[in-house]
This record gives structure tokens, C-alpha cells and sequence, in this order.
């Protein structure tokens, strides 16, 4: 139970949670989900407060003590047909889509559902050094825009699919960036959907 304790942690320190919010979410006492983390009591949590908080997460029961499950023993991730751009945003085909093959350790480590996940290829350079054209990245879907915080996602805006870092300004103004320095950010570029973080990358070395 300890992976699930470090988990749970985990999951509240990345979203901004406290423990009493948490332990409210769950009807409990305000201490209960602190207890639970650092006192290891109760010694595991209850099924119902196990799926809440997998809920809440959008991750598997599995990574909060739940029993295996196929979520998790799965490992083929649904490729989509287009490619999200580092670049002017255009839509880009996709021969390969199909399935992509990731080990179950790696998906646990990833912490979501197997059936959030979506793989899709990145076209372009505004990105670098980070992500590289032809790069294969698998997006959390369950990671949108009602959990939105810093990082790289697939975004749709007006004219396409992009994969862009998204950073908060002054007075919280987002600002959607390119890694590549040689890319203007862009702000007040209407978002029109938030696919979903980037929680994973591969590429071909040459």
C-alpha cells in the first residue's frame, strides 16, 4: 500500500489539492486522507473512496490499491489518424494509426487510463529540443482542460491539431509557447478544444 499512498500524494501535490478538500470529496473527516497518506491509517481506502478518488484523478483504481485490472494489464494504445503540429497547425495524416505497444510498468507509471490514452505523430519543429518532427507522443485525454495546468498538450485551434506548452502570464493570462525559440508565443488565440497532455514521447534515433 505504500506505492498507493505515494501515488495519492503524488496526484494531490500536481493538482493543488489539500487533504482536507479530498477527504471532504470522500464525506469524511477533514484529516482522513492525510491520515491515510503519511499515518497509514485506515490501513487501505475503502472501495467507494478508492473509485472517487480514481475518478477525481482519472487515473486507475489500480494505482490506489485497487485489485489488477484490464485498464491496466492492457498495453496497445489507440494511434489517431492525424498528426499534431509543431508548426502552422495544419492537419497531417497519419498512415500508421492503428495500435502502439507500451510495457503495463511503463503505463502504471504514466498513471491513467489505458483506454484515455491516444497516441498521435507531431510534424514540425517549433517545438525542439523537446519534441522533434515524426516524434510518436501519447496524450491523456482525461487530462484536459478541466485540469489544466502548465505543460505540453494537443490543442485545437482554428486552423488544426497543434502540440504546444502552455504557460501561465501575469494575471493568469495563458500564453500558448513553442519550446523552440524561433517561435513567437502566442496569447489571446482562442483555444477551441484541449485534447489533452502530453505524458509521453518516442522517437528514432538516426
Amino acid at each position: 500500500m505504500d506505492d498507493a499512498r505515494n501515488m495519492l500524494e503524488k496526484l494531490r501535490q500536481e493538482r493543488g489539492d489539500d487533504y482536507a478538500a479530498l477527504s471532504r470529496l470522500l464525506g469524511r473527516n477533514l484529516a482522513y486522507v492525510q491520515q491515510f497518506i503519511h499515518r497509514g491509517t485506515p490501513r487501505r481506502l475503502a472501495e467507494h473512496d478508492r473509485q472517487t478518488l480514481a475518478r477525481y484523478f482519472g487515473v486507475d483504481e489500480t494505482l490506489l490499491g485497487g485489485p489488477p485490472s484490464a485498464s491496466v494489464a492492457a498495453s496497445a494504445i489507440a494511434r489517431i489518424d492525424v498528426a499534431a503540429s509543431a508548426g502552422p497547425g495544419t492537419l497531417v495524416e497519419d498512415r500508421r494509426a492503428g495500435k502502439l505497444t507500451l510495457d503495463p510498468d511503463l503505463l502504471r507509471e504514466i498513471g491513467a487510463r489505458t483506454e484515455a490514452l491516444s497516441a498521435i505523430r507531431v510534424k514540425g519543429d517549433s517545438m525542439l529540443p523537446t519534441l522533434a518532427d515524426g516524434d510518436e507522443i501519447v496524450v491523456n485525454r482525461d487530462d484536459a482542460r478541466d485540469r489544466l495546468r502548465e505543460g505540453v498538450y494537443v490543442l485545437r485551434l482554428a486552423d488544426g491539431l497543434v502540440v504546444k506548452r502552455l504557460v501561465f502570464g501575469p494575471d493568469a493570462a495563458l500564453i500558448i509557447r513553442s519550446d523552440n525559440p524561433a517561435w513567437p508565443d502566442q496569447s489571446g488565440t482562442e483555444i477551441e478544444a484541449v485534447i489533452g497532455r502530453v505524458v509521453w514521447v518516442g522517437r528514432r534515433l538516426t
